[in-house]
């Protein structure tokens, strides 16, 4: 399984480095996540339709047995059948009620946890969402919606800045209707894509950023560093705007980081030498080979 791992280096040298590994598992993950959410919420919102329909069909059964009873006058053991009969109904409401309640219960709980993963991978990456969550504004949309705020509970509201927050909409709610968990699951699975786009973004980054060793296998050693030395021919001090390895002839030379050869020729000064452009103004030159393979492009 392809596996990668980012090092966010922070500017201040007295800050820890921190890394992150990620893999394809954890993307197939989220998605399937995702995937669940949206059966269910739409499951339960086709449920919903008809538990609505079934009660207005009880409600419209009363009221015809309510105008009987008023226009005539009803036996006694026909009151006890109607009764019996308006006890079973309102078991029946009381229980697939209790069924709504759990189930809705149930998704939140998951969006929950999908809402605190995402925002520990943010905290952990430092990769901000594109925009702001407000939690004021979305629970005046949960009032209005027939939801309760129920408060933030989860830690990783607490722990992360707010500039990492992933936006939302029912987190924190204790009751959320079943329009404003559909609403959720949108938003998680656009949130979530944009932050796939944006770690992928930045791991193409962090490969262009020259780090390895420019000799394959490890071999070779530096003779001359960059910066101000004593020419070796002149004796005089100047500027060395390279660093020389030395290594056996034939040695392979590897590019220290992705990106495009820009330039592949032969010049007076440096021999073979190959110049590759790693973007945001980052390029490596080598030089004094004996041989070229790349070619520009």
């Amino acid at each position: 399984m392809k596996k990668w791992t980012v090092m966010l280096i922070p500017h201040d040298r007295n800050s820890a480095t921190r890394t992150l590994e990620t893999s394809s598992w954890h993307l197939f993950a989220i998605v399937g996540v995702i995937a669940v959410l949206a059966f269910s919420a739409t499951f339960l919102f086709q449920r919903q339709r008809v538990i609505a329909r079934h009660n207005d069909t009880l409600k419209e059964t009363n009221r015809f047995l309510e105008l009987q009873a008023a226009n005539r006058p009803v036996p006694e053991a026909a009151t006890v059948v109607t009764q019996v009969d308006e006890s079973a109904v309102r078991a029946a409401e009381a229980k697939l009620r209790s069924e709504y309640e759990s189930t809705i219960s149930k998704i939140t709980a998951e969006l929950g946890e999908l809402y605190d993963m995402e925002a520990k991978a943010r905290n952990i990456t430092g990769i901000a969402p594109r925009r702001a969550g407000s939690s004021e504004e979305e629970s005046d949309v949960g009032n209005g919606q027939g939801g309760g705020p129920g408060g933030y509970s989860g830690i990783a509201v607490s722990t992360i800045d707010k500039a990492l927050r992933p936006p939302e909409v029912i987190y924190g709610l204790a009751r959320p209707s079943a329009d404003l968990i559909i609403q959720e699951i949108r938003l998680r699975n656009q949130s979530l894509a944009e932050y796939v786009k944006d770690a992928e973004a930045e791991v193409d980054r962090i490969q262009r950023i020259p780090a390895v060793w420019p000799l394959a296998g490890g071999v070779g050693k530096i003779t001359s560093r960059f910066g101000y030395r004593r020419h070796p021919i002149l004796r005089r001090v100047r500027h060395h705007a390279g660093t020389d390895i030395a290594a056996k002839h034939g040695t392979p030379i590897v590019a220290t980081a992705k990106g495009v050869v820009e330039q592949s020729a032969y010049e007076s000064d440096y021999g073979n030498v190959i110049v590759i452009n790693h973007g945001n103004g980052l390029k490596t030159r080598y030089a004094h080979m004996s041989q070229r393979f790349a070619k520009t492009g």
